[in-house]
């Protein structure tokens, strides 16, 4: 039998096969197909890559953070911080801005989209190795905020639930972007030195020294506590009672693809609303 006729034929129809050990004929079996229009991430992840609306609009965001920024942070009496403007005496302290990374400042849709691609879902090991790889983009905008506000003399940290494993290589990802980070100024995750995901312990660290002048991120979780709730009619109550904070204090980026929004999210159709009779 001609082998590698068949093997040719096998690959254009969609079969896999392996060789036996001793010589003997190779094993077939189907492939299976992997769809990618019908992963739910697709639609997320090729707005992200491809949309001129998705770079427009963070240019725009991140435009429009730069405009309040340059106002705001000469108030003395100005912090984003909840948690400061309770405990007060923040005012004489240089100001700060804090920044999640992911989705905020590095564009990781290349990662979902490799997923995709190979019909994984997401787990710790391989969002880890990702990490280490060190290919993230920029997020459109973020790089001419971050220089801005240095520009205006105000100090910036990085908050990320990335872990201490891989911050070395994130570091190095935002270097080689153009962002000046340094292992002070990138906050990791690690919860048994005490700083938590929910990024309030982190915060707190900064606020000791600084008065923080905004926060800026993809997912509420990165601007105030009682969001992590596996509810989504709590979520949007919390979130109205903040929404004169965003804009000014806070600043979202948008983030089709994931988020802890889908924790709270009802089953299959009852997640969509129709307003069909």
């Amino acid at each position: 039998m001609n082998y590698q006729l068949v093997v040719r034929i096998c690959l254009t129809f969609g079969f896999f096969f392996e060789f036996c050990e001793g010589g003997s004929a190779p094993r077939f079996a189907l492939a299976q197909q992997i769809k990618v229009e019908a992963d739910s991430r697709y639609g997320g992840v090729t707005w992200m890559q491809n949309a001129a609306e998705y770079r427009l609009l963070t240019q725009q965001t991140y435009r429009l953070a730069l405009a309040q920024l340059s106002v705001s942070f000469h108030d003395r009496q100005w912090s984003a911080d909840e948690a400061q403007i309770v405990a007060g005496g923040f005012e004489q302290k240089s100001p700060a801005i804090i920044l999640d990374i992911d989705e905020t400042v590095l564009d990781n849709s290349a990662f979902n989209a490799r997923n995709i691609v190979q019909g994984k879902q997401y787990t710790t090991e391989s969002w880890n190795a990702w990490c280490q790889e060190g290919q993230a983009d920029a997020i459109p905008g973020a790089l001419e905020f971050v220089k801005g506000a240095a520009g205006l003399g105000v100090t910036i940290f990085y908050l990320t639930n990335r872990v201490d494993e891989v911050k070395a290589a994130t570091i190095k990802n935002l270097n080689e972007l153009g962002f000046a980070a340094t292992d002070e100024n990138v906050l990791t995750l690690n919860e048994a030195a005490g700083r938590g995901d929910d990024k309030v312990s982190r915060r707190a660290l900064v606020a000791e020294q600084h008065r923080i002048v905004m926060l800026v991120g993809d997912s509420m979780s990165d601007l105030c506590t009682g969001m992590d709730v596996p509810n989504t009619k709590r979520r949007n109550e919390v979130a109205a009672e903040k929404v004169d904070l965003m804009g000014s204090r806070w600043i979202m980026l948008p983030n089709p693809v994931y988020g802890g929004w889908q924790r709270g999210l009802p089953k299959a159709e009852q997640a969509l609303h129709t307003k069909l009779k």
